[in-house]
């Protein structure tokens, strides 16, 4: 049966300096290719959209026309973010009003969390798959294929219309997919990759390779700690679950040899806890003799970071390295936010300084605004950067995402600024940004002008080294690298 995947355009806020191709749909149209099914993309980040009409208004034409050409038997929609929602619900309303038999499926953080009511009240979408998706994708096009709905019966993970249309939800499993390697590799041509490269120019590149693009490259799923404002396990569970080294690096260097592509970034949540893993990936990289330059996305462990294991990732190519150290208090860092890392402030400057031997391009992500903060807390996370002297610093303030420790304690002592109507969070409306600075819950012992006037004081840190400052500016202001 042919699908028609989508991947929903990325906000206007997103300030890095390049769009990625959707590597989780690029996974599932694999998966769904191995059970004989027909995926299609249409990343709508690369539709081109003229001045004078209406953004989404154009994406929604230009999905109706690839119907209209493609034919599917599905349609599936990604929603990674709460943001997202609100447009992927009108796309789905325009599909049906046009094609009133055609299932329309989606997936992603937001509707995973929300999934009972989505499908409850919005009778233009007929399947939801929680969590990661690849067995539910499957279960979907098998179903919709035979026109059977009762085959979703005993399907984990799934939310559904049946055949009269009443909402079916089956349990959460936690069965997840523990051998990585069972996945085909990401179904990498089915996106026009020339679509997502542009000019790099600004960034580090000490290896002085033609960097075309960031590629997003997966190496593990899940994360075994439990941080309060993480919604991760969400999706994906508690634990750690991988892919080989040799995987991996076939990828990589697929990409390298099809298409000339040298610069990756790891979309693991936690890529460095597992030393094995990671030095096996290195190993692999350099006895292959590639020369590569790879970041990780959402940093690296620094708890599990040494000597050895930072000089086989430099040797491997890494050359920006983020540390996402969350607080510069230790009682915040680990009683507060917790979830079992113990990230001890002497580890801290140790891997700091042996970033510093390797010249790498380093920033530091710490999170401002919880309910505990207080001047003194909020003075420990400045004076630690001025410590690091990390080249960028980023002081995000803190969202309380729905299904997350701390939105609970938010909901229950009430420390919502401004008024929440709690039972309309499904429908996505409330826009949870980091990078507008919006402040969403106050702290016990700060007012909000406190929190602007550290706001203010953080931000003037942010591009802290000389060197990231004479690298000059890309797109939207951003410097040097994907910050």
């Amino acid at each position: 049966m042919r699908v028609l995947l989508i991947s929903s355009y990325t906000m206007g806020y997103v300030t890095r300096t390049d769009i990625s191709p959707p590597l989780s749909l690029l996974t599932i149209a694999a998966s769904m290719r191995l059970h004989g099914h027909e995926p299609k993309l249409l990343d709508l980040n690369t539709v081109a959209v003229p001045d004078d009409v209406d953004r989404e208004d154009w994406y929604v034409k230009s999905i109706l026309t690839e119907i209209e050409d493609f034919k599917p038997g599905m349609v599936g929609i990604n929603c990674m973010l709460t943001a997202n929602f609100p447009f992927v619900r009108k796309a789905a309303q325009a599909i049906k009003a046009e094609h009133r038999r055609l299932p329309v499926a989606i997936g992603g953080i937001h509707p995973t969390l929300y999934h009972q009511r989505i499908i409850e009240e919005c009778p233009e979408i007929d399947a939801i798959a929680l969590g990661e998706g690849e067995e539910q994708a499957i279960a979907m096009c098998d179903a919709f294929e035979k026109k059977d709905r009762s085959l979703l019966d005993g399907v984990g993970s799934i939310a559904w219309r049946d055949d009269f249309g009443f909402p079916r939800i089956s349990p959460r499993s936690k069965n997840f997919i523990e051998n990585l390697d069972d996945f085909p590799d990401p179904a990498w041509d089915l996106v026009h990759l020339p679509d997502y490269f542009t000019d790099h120019s600004t960034w580090y590149n000490p290896r002085k390779l033609d960097i075309k693009m960031s590629v997003p490259i997966q190496s593990s799923r899940a994360c075994p700690f439990d941080c309060n404002f993480c919604s991760a396990a969400s999706m994906m569970g508690r634990g750690l679950r991988l892919r080989s080294a040799k995987r991996v690096v076939d990828e990589m260097q697929g990409l390298y040899e099809k298409h000339g592509l040298t610069y990756f970034g790891f979309v693991d949540d936690i890529l460095t806890v597992n030393k094995k893993h990671i030095l096996g990936i290195c190993d692999e990289i350099v006895r292959r003799g590639l020369v590569f330059q790879f970041e990780s996305f959402n940093g690296y462990n620094l708890k599990s970071l040494d000597r050895d294991i930072i000089g086989a990732m430099v040797e491997a190519g890494m050359v920006y390295a983020i540390l996402p150290l969350e607080h510069g208090n230790d009682a915040m860092r680990t009683r507060i936010i917790g979830g079992g890392k113990r990230l001890p402030e002497e580890k801290i400057y140790e891997v700091r300084e042996i970033y510093r031997e390797h010249d790498l391009l380093t920033r530091a992500v710490f999170i401002m605004g919880f309910p505990e903060d207080t001047h003194d807390t909020l003075q420990d996370t400045y004076d630690m950067i001025t410590k690091l002297e990390c080249d960028i610093n980023n002081v995000f303030s803190l969202i309380p995402f729905p299904g997350t420790k701390l939105f609970n304690q938010a909901v229950a002592e009430n420390l919502f600024l401004g008024e929440m109507n709690f039972d309309d969070f499904w429908k996505g409306e409330m826009d949870l940004n980091a990078l507008q600075k919006v402040f969403y819950i106050k702290p016990y012992n700060l007012d909000e002008d406190e929190l602007w006037e550290w706001r203010q004081k953080f931000d003037a840190v942010r591009l802290y080294s000389e060197r990231v400052r004479k690298l000059g500016r890309g797109k939207n202001g951003e410097y040097a690298a994907a910050i």
